[in-house]
């Protein structure tokens, strides 16, 4: 461990609830505390920290020199260290290597666009097209058709649902797991439960996809780890290719990913149902054409 800055492989954080239990009471206390807020105990100076926590600061001081480090600035130190790793890979995370905070907004929209295109590119040139094909049969002929998700990929599901419902597909959505089970458990043979995650390890899309299939359903999902829980619960999988360390980040871009491979099916599926699709997409255009304003 570094003795300036306690980073260990867990990190001052880390090591502090490691030794939490064994600590005196005036310790834990401090502990206690730090561990509550790290980010907001980095900023208190020693005399702030110790009428925080009731204790004198020779309390804090020995805390410090527990943990191996020379002094209470040390301790600001690895914990100011900590928060801000534990910051950077919140953001690397959710948003993605290649961007910083303080990119500039080309430099942002040339990440976007070349992770959009490599993402998208993998995906409809891996996922099995034989696998899209008895998908989109399966939906074209079936009774009826529940489309789940959670999260962003809910949006995804609800997007879906309403295309293909337009084109006449007796497709149900709900963001509400308990209704999406009961949907689920009304379904039987010939009909179909189509499943979105990019984990493929969301607990409520799952045990939908485990409802359907108990029930006799085809089930089908649209996931990013073929090897994941919900890719082992159904009958067919779709997989989009997202890499976690691509540009823009793989929350931004499964989104885009998971698109694809819906339009793909959606195509696919309005081709196996073209008359009853081309009446529909009439039909429902024209029932709308008065509310939208003439060009």
């Amino acid at each position: 461990m570094d003795t300036l800055t306690g980073r260990a492989d867990g990190g001052i954080v880390g090591r502090i609830r490691e030794l939490l239990p064994g600590l005196p009471d005036a310790q834990r206390t401090t502990a206690a505390l730090v561990l509550d807020d790290p980010a907001a105990a980095a900023r208190m100076t020693i005399v702030d920290l110790a009428d925080a926590c009731g204790v004198s600061t020779g309390s804090v001081t020995r805390l410090c020199r527990t943990l191996s480090l020379p002094g209470y600035a040390a301790l600001r130190l690895a914990l100011a260290s900590d928060t801000g790793r534990s910051e950077r890979e919140t953001w690397q995370d959710n948003i993605g290597r290649d961007i910083s905070e303080s990119e500039g907004i080309g430099e942002v929209a040339a990440a976007i666009s070349a992770g959009v295109r490599h993402a998208v590119g993998e995906t409809l040139a891996h996922v099995g097209l034989a696998a899209v094909e008895g998908a989109a049969t399966a939906i074209a002929g079936a009774r009826r058709v529940e489309v789940c998700g959670a999260g962003g990929s809910g949006s995804m599901a609800a997007e879906f649902q309403q295309r293909v419902y337009r084109i006449g597909v007796p497709a149900w959505w709900s963001a509400d797991t308990q209704v999406a089970l009961t949907g689920a458990a009304l379904l039987g043979p010939g009909d179909v439960l189509l499943a979105l995650s990019h984990s493929g390890r969301t607990r409520e899309v799952a045990d939908l996809a485990a409802e359907a299939a108990s029930r006799g359903a085809t089930t089908v999902a649209v996931v990013g780890d073929p090897a994941s829980p919900l890719a082992r619960r159904v009958d067919t999988v779709l997989a989009t290719t997202v890499t976690d360390d691509g540009p823009a980040g793989h929350t931004i871009l499964s989104r885009h990913a998971q698109m694809a491979v819906l339009d793909l099916l959606y195509i696919a599926v309005a081709q196996r149902t073209y008359g009853q699709s081309t009446e529909a997409m009439a039909a429902t255009s024209e029932a709308v054409r008065p509310y939208k304003q003439d060009r």
